[in-house]
């Protein structure tokens, strides 16, 4: 009785793991243009993180990202503002310079019936590490 229990069990948390992280191609660096930067969004899976997902704009593109999902952004050089549609505390203003790659964190942690986001400028050897555990997403608005 115990062991039957116990592969139910074993199995279920397999099942749960299994549909863990957002669905899409595994991370691939893109050919930064010389002329333009490149801007890494990404979210990474928490296991006890929200589900919530947040309509992040970034220059001049939108998207909506799950646990565990990347997006890259090809824009012009100059400033560039990050920003959550529904938390208006979370812009992140930076200079993008042509050359350059910049990896944005987005976070999202549940509060009371909504979450909170926020946008946190990476190092790139940090961010490097955690986005290889990302897939791409393609919710953009």
């Amino acid at each position: 009785m115990i062991r039957t229990l116990t592969t139910i069990l074993a199995g279920a948390v397999c099942m749960m793991l299994a549909g863990c992280g957002a669905p899409g191609e595994p991370y691939q660096p893109m050919a930064t243009p010389a002329s333009r930067s490149v801007i890494y969004l990404y979210r990474p899976y928490e296991f006890l993180g929200s589900e919530a997902t947040p309509m992040i704009t970034c220059g001049h593109e939108s998207i909506e990202l799950a646990a565990g999902g990347y997006y890259a952004f090809v824009e012009d050089s100059g400033p560039v503002t990050c920003a959550a549609a529904t938390d208006t505390k979370t812009e992140l203003k930076f200079d993008a310079r042509a050359g350059e790659q910049y990896f944005i964190r987005e976070d999202v942690e549940p509060v009371g019936l909504g979450s909170h986001v926020q946008l946190s400028l990476m190092n790139a050897a940090v961010a490097g590490d955690e986005i290889k555990e990302c897939n791409r997403q393609g919710i953009k608005q």
